[in-house]
């Protein structure tokens, strides 16, 4: 039965004020995503045999319409936008990745503070009285 099938999603998700962590978090985003397209559509390049080369593509996003499309950004922002796309996808479960690239240790170890301790309890408290 269709309406039994459990929907998850996998979202790019980041948290900060910081413009420069942004950034880069958006940066390794668009790496990944360059990568992960390369290897399914079987054209990925490697000079050494093992590092896969990365390289542009005409659909890259711009680091603005990642901004827009993803729940990055302040954390009210980014609560913002998991609601929202909650409330469109209705999803039964969600992970978020929020590790991407080269940060270090003290810089997760607060994003999963933040996201512990404000996001992941006001998305709750908002869908709590949404389904009241």
């Amino acid at each position: 039965n269709v309406t039994d099938v459990k929907i998850s999603l996998l979202r790019c998700c980041y948290a900060s004020h910081d413009e420069l962590e942004i950034n880069s978090y958006l940066d390794n985003a668009r790496f990944q995503r360059r990568l992960s397209e390369a290897l399914h559509q079987r054209r990925q390049q490697s000079h050494d045999g093992y590092l896969l080369q990365e390289t542009p593509t005409q659909q890259d996003l711009s680091f603005e319409t990642m901004r827009k499309n993803l729940p990055i950004g302040s954390v009210n922002r980014v609560i913002d936008r998991l609601l929202e796309e909650i409330d469109i996808l209705k999803p039964d479960q969600i992970a978020v990745q929020t590790q991407l690239g080269d940060f270090d240790q003290k810089t997760m170890l607060r994003q999963i503070e933040l996201w512990g301790d404000k996001i992941i309890p006001a998305v709750n408290k908002a869908l709590c009285h949404a389904g009241s």
